[in-house]
């Protein structure tokens, strides 16, 4: 069967798992194998992208919901967007005076500046975020892309019930050599590409006639 929405996953999860007194628990299953997926991938799948607003006087914005990991900040200005450098929470400063941010950090649950906002200026988050279906958002990128790895990292986390090792092992190994196909299809994306130089039919005609 296709694996598309979340309600499809928890119904190929109960047919792998034959288990009736487990089906209720699915939902849970799905639950922590998202917090093992949000804490072992860092896919391009993720990624996304917040609007946000500063706060007039304030040197802090709340992180989104979905917030995982940052990946950069831009000041949005008339012309175009601007990227914020970003630093160490240690190394932000406490400056009081008020003005156009020069800096950012992830600090707690919050974006903070080197100093308070002196006018409500625009910015764009660029960041991954966290994996989590539900019933009101039954789809994402990577179970488009992967459902194979959502589906055994569910059966991972249900595989403690099963009590059978040499299963939970085999759940376990095509765990992860989905998520190693993941990283490396990822790693190919992000790489530079090679390209071959264009050559003329003239240029090849000219050299051979040399």
């Amino acid at each position: 069967m296709a694996i598309t929405t979340y309600a499809e996953l928890q119904a190929a999860a109960a047919n792998w798992l034959v288990r009736a007194d487990l089906t209720a628990r699915i939902p849970e299953f799905i639950a922590l194998a998202e917090a093992r997926l949000n804490r072992v991938l860092r896919s391009r799948l993720a990624e996304t992208e917040a609007a946000l607003t500063g706060v007039v006087g304030s040197r802090a914005i709340p992180l989104p919901a979905a917030f995982a990991e940052p990946l950069a900040l831009w000041i949005v200005r008339t012309e175009g967007r601007e990227t914020l450098r970003f630093v160490e929470p240690s190394l932000i400063g406490a400056s009081s005076l008020r003005g156009e941010p020069g800096a950012w950090t992830v600090s707690g649950a919050t974006i903070a500046f080197d100093r308070p906002c002196d006018q409500a200026y625009a910015f764009t988050l660029r960041m991954l975020a966290k994996y989590g279906l539900s019933d009101a958002a039954p789809v994402n990128g990577l179970l488009a892309d992967s459902p194979d790895a959502y589906l055994f990292a569910t059966l991972c986390e249900a595989a403690p019930f099963l009590r059978d090792n040499e299963l939970s092992g085999a759940y376990e190994a095509r765990l992860e050599r989905a998520l190693g196909e993941i990283n490396a299809k990822d790693a190919r994306s992000r790489a530079p590409r090679l390209l071959t130089p264009d050559v003329s039919p003239a240029l090849v005609d000219g050299r051979a006639s040399l």
